[in-house]
């Protein structure tokens, strides 16, 4: 039994994942925040900009820098909203759409290799304690 305290365990498991997928995410030509971005935009395509900054938990000054670089590698277009001209729309691109997919398949591999011996019921029952773990921390549920 490993008797490591629930916060090293969860960074030391983050740092393990973060260095498996690393390189796929650079070899896609994208920055460690960008996948993220793709993901929430594909089944949230046309999403105002801060809305996107609060679900994927990043700072809307720092979501705006992301989405520049992300405008400049062709992945996302924005666009002014016709409901409010000082909102901001964010829409996927072939190209980003393209890069999400191939990204889905990297962390379908990573999830593959990070739960091989588990069973469902235990997937299961690990992402319910997850989940409730970031709903204790921040009082949002997870989508």
């Amino acid at each position: 039994m490993i008797h490591l305290p629930i916060h090293t365990l969860l960074r030391r498991s983050f740092h393990a994942q973060r260095a498996k997928i690393g390189p796929c995410i650079a070899a896609e030509g994208l920055s460690p925040g960008q996948p993220k971005i793709l993901r929430y935009l594909a089944s949230h395509d046309g999403c105002l900009q801060k809305e996107l900054a609060a679900s994927c938990d990043i700072e809307p000054a720092t979501v705006s820098k992301v989405l520049t670089g992300m405008e400049e590698a062709g992945l996302i277009r924005r666009k002014g909203s016709e409901q409010d001209k000082r909102a901001i729309t964010v829409l996927l691109t072939e190209k980003g759409k393209a890069a999400d997919a191939r990204m889905q398949r990297h962390f379908s591999e990573l999830d593959e290799q990070e739960l091989a011996g588990f069973t469902a019921q235990e997937v299961e029952a690990f992402s319910g304690y997850l989940a409730r773990v970031y709903r204790n921390l921040t009082g949002k549920e997870l989508e």
